[in-house]
């Protein structure tokens, strides 16, 4: 028995060793996101307590799925940048203007349920003056694809997606004999020692020509690569062009309602980042905001990008270092720059 112990332990305490390496730096934590996808080592785990006030001010925005108050001024609906709840940017809007969100269970593609709400009785029966619709960069041409514009979608329809939605729970944890456990300690490795290079098939990690950008103080960048896979598509003017036909004919649909669409692209990233990449050889340059800049429109348009990027040379973390949506800093600055629209 003791010899089958002693020959087990030349396996066990390597992998062993691997795992505690993976407990200490590894996080499977829904957010950060780019630590948990990229296999990057979570080593600054006291970043986000500068932050520590703004996670826990009071909400004061409305959700559909809590209540029907009917009396909101302005409705949002977004993907994951519009919902974060305490620091997100529709919770300082809610501060002074009334605010409905639409969870993002209900809506799905945010452009075609506009639509489908449009056709149906919802703006009968809510008030709305302003609708915010927010989509992130990386994904907004392709929302525009395959609308039906004609799709209906009754409040009473909502109501029972509210009653019958069971929220999932997610769990990313790794048992001890798992590929999680060898793959981690080299990822982690490679963070300290390379550059430029995709991690775990989802982030990438990149070299920048500065180190103050993040309150870290660290030069390297943490982003998706999704924001380089649609890149093809998003530089592409025709398919902008189209993005935009779709904004102005549902802005016109809206109008006929009494209400005004604000739309609110949410920069990727990379994009955001892209011109503080030490060496951008493989790393082409974006060109959405460029060409939905230029184009005319029936709707009330925030620019995100550049008000955003005013702010990079003055303040730290628009975005926070380990994750790939934008911090408090940043949802401050978009929610005036929404009441500056509003006014």
């Amino acid at each position: 028995m003791k010899k089958i112990i002693f020959k087990a332990s030349f396996f066990i305490a390597p992998f062993a060793f691997l795992y505690v390496i993976t407990f200490l730096f590894y996080s499977s934590a829904e957010s950060p996101d780019l630590i948990r996808l990229g296999c990057f080592p979570n080593v600054f785990k006291e970043y986000r307590n500068v932050f520590r006030d703004e996670f826990n001010r009071k909400i004061y925005f409305n959700k559909y799925s809590e209540g029907k108050n009917r009396k909101e001024k302005i409705l949002i609906i977004g993907d994951s940048f519009s919902e974060q709840d305490n620091y997100g940017y529709k919770n300082y809007l809610a501060e002074q203007n009334s605010v409905l969100y639409i969870d993002r269970f209900l809506s799905g593609n945010q452009i075609q349920t506009l639509y489908e709400l449009s056709n149906g009785d919802f703006f009968e029966k809510y008030n709305i003056e302003y609708v915010i619709l927010e989509n992130v960069e990386r994904s907004f041409t392709l929302s525009a694809k395959n609308i039906d514009t004609s799709k209906i979608r009754m409040t009473s329809q909502l109501d029972s997606l509210v009653r019958n939605h069971k929220p999932s729970e997610i769990d990313n944890t790794d048992p001890f004999f798992s590929k999680k456990t060898v793959q981690f300690p080299f990822s982690m490795a490679r963070y300290y020692f390379d550059q430029n290079y995709l991690s775990n098939r989802y982030a990438y990690n990149v070299v920048l020509n500065k180190n103050n950008l993040f309150s870290v103080n660290e030069n390297n960048l943490l982003f998706l690569f999704k924001d380089l896979y649609f890149l093809k598509e998003n530089n592409d003017l025709v398919v902008v062009q189209k993005l935009n036909d779709v904004l102005n004919d549902l802005s016109n649909k809206l109008k006929s309602k009494k209400v005004k669409l604000i739309v609110l692209p949410a920069p990727d990233k990379y994009d955001l980042y892209y011109d503080y990449i030490a060496d951008k050889t493989k790393f082409p340059r974006p060109l959405f905001f460029n060409h939905l800049s230029a184009l005319k429109k029936d709707y009330i348009y925030i620019d995100s990008k550049k008000v955003l990027s005013a702010h990079l040379e003055v303040e730290k973390d628009i975005y926070f270092y380990d994750d790939s949506h934008w911090s408090p800093v940043a949802s401050k600055i978009i929610s005036n720059e929404i009441k500056k629209a509003i006014k």
